[in-house]
């Protein structure tokens, strides 16, 4: 499941670089969502929906000419899903590098086609630079501490996201609301791999028992809150 998986990962960076809206469109499964530590979540419904949101004016102004993904890892999958860590570089048209991001990828399998699900955005342009390993302790503890609510059943998950935490799943995306049942498979003891991050974001996946979750979270006002995250 894994190479097809791949094939969508790069489909996604081919059909970007055909500037058409229609054509990008097709590499998605829907509804798709893009979460970033810099603005609210966006959910498209479909593919019209993701075609009337991209353009490459902007992209075009800068200098970029064309985006290559770069090499991804598989962190996890399943018969319908897969948890890939990877990125992109913008490029003039003489090879100059522009801007480089790291982007972990939900990609899915709908009505037997695979596509990017959502992306869980990295600070872009931030020159490498990662949590420090303090900041990174304090992230893994939240996340920790967030699986172990929902595994107490406590309802005491409300202190650990966002206003809205996003669950992605195959063909759908679930928002759930601070005092809303989260209905997810929690952890009490999960060990814990920090994927990506940045100053204002860390994507982290945690693995207990064979099931495995990759989550996202941001930094808001020197505290971690978790936005979305996905399960396998």
């Amino acid at each position: 499941m894994s190479d097809a998986a791949l094939d969508a990962y790069w489909r996604f960076f081919e059909t970007f670089n055909t500037r058409d809206a229609y054509t990008f469109s097709t590499a998605m499964s829907y509804p798709h969502v893009r979460v970033s530590w810099a603005r609210e979540p966006v959910v498209l419904a479909d593919q019209e929906a993701h075609a009337l949101s991209v353009g490459w004016d902007a992209f075009i102004r800068s200098g970029w000419d064309h985006t290559v993904g770069a090499d991804p890892e598989v962190i996890g999958s399943s018969v319908a899903k897969a948890h890939i860590a990877g990125g992109w570089t913008r490029y003039t048209v003489s090879d100059e590098p522009i801007l480089t991001n790291k982007v972990c990828y939900i990609v899915t399998r709908v009505e037997g086609k695979w596509g990017i699900q959502s992306r869980f955005g990295t600070d872009p342009g931030n020159d490498g630079v990662e949590q420090t390993e303090s900041e990174s302790v304090s992230a893994l503890d939240h996340v920790s501490g967030f699986l172990q609510a929902i595994a107490s059943k406590d309802g005491s998950t409300d202190r650990f996201i966002s206003d809205e935490f996003f669950v992605i799943g195959v063909g759908a995306v679930r928002r759930v609301k601070r005092g809303e049942d989260l209905l997810m498979e929690g952890m009490h003891d999960p060990q814990l791999r920090v994927i990506q991050s940045g100053p204002s974001s860390i994507t982290v996946c945690a693995l207990e028992h064979g099931h495995e979750a990759l989550i996202y979270a941001v930094r808001q006002e020197n505290e971690w809150k978790i936005k979305a995250g996905s399960w396998l």
